[in-house]
C-alpha cells in the first residue's frame, strides 16, 4: 500500500467510525448532552464537519513547499495522540458547534460531504504531501501529510467521544 492509499484508508476508517458511532441514534438522543457533560453527538458531528472543511481549505490554499521532509517518525505518534481520548482538549472557539445543522441526519451529511471532498483531494493531489508545510492551530507547522492524518484522527477521536457518551447514558 503506498502512502496515498494509507492516507485514504485512514480517512475512510475515521469516516466509518464516526458514522457507526451515531448509527441508530434518534435526534433526541443525538441532541442530548452526555451524562458526564460535554458536547452532544450532534455537536460533535457538527464540530468535526466544521474542522474538516477548514483544515482542507488550509491544506489547499495555505501550504508551502519545503526543501526537505519533516520526520516521518512523528506521523503515527501524532495520529494516535489525536485519536486517543486520554487527554481532554479544548477546541478553539471558532470551531465550537453553533447549531448549524437542524438534526443528526443533516450534520452527518455535512460531515460525509466534507470527508468526501477531502478524500477526493488527497486522491487527486499531485503534490508530495510530505514536502509541503501547513500551519495547524495547535501543533504549528506540520507536513500536509501529517495534516491529513490529523483530519482522519480527529473524526476517530470524536467518534470515540460519542460512544463514551452513549455508554454512560
Amino acid at each position: 500500500m503506498n502512502d496515498r492509499e494509507v492516507l485514504l484508508d485512514r480517512l475512510a476508517a475515521g469516516r466509518d467510525e464516526l458514522a457507526a458511532a451515531v448509527e441508530g441514534m434518534t435526534d433526541a438522543q443525538a441532541a442530548a448532552p452526555p451524562a458526564g457533560g460535554g458536547w452532544s453527538a450532534l455537536q460533535c458531528v457538527e464540530h468535526v464537519a466544521t474542522v474538516e472543511t477548514r483544515l482542507l481549505r488550509r491544506m489547499q490554499a495555505d501550504s508551502t513547499v519545503m526543501e526537505a521532509e519533516m520526520s516521518r517518525e512523528r506521523e503515527p505518534v501524532l495520529y494516535e495522540m489525536i485519536a486517543a481520548r486520554g487527554r481532554k482538549v479544548e477546541a478553539p472557539e471558532a470551531v465550537h458547534p453553533t447549531g448549524r445543522y437542524a438534526d443528526l441526519r443533516e450534520a452527518l451529511a455535512g460531515f460525509l460531504t466534507a470527508r468526501e471532498r477531502c478524500m477526493r483531494w488527497v486522491g487527486a493531489c499531485e503534490w508530495d504531501l510530505r514536502c509541503r508545510s501547513v500551519e495547524h492551530p495547535a501543533f504549528g507547522a506540520v507536513s500536509t501529510h501529517e495534516m491529513v492524518l490529523i483530519v482522519a484522527a480527529h473524526a476517530a477521536r470524536h467518534a470515540r467521544q460519542i460512544v463514551e457518551g452513549r455508554s454512560a447514558a
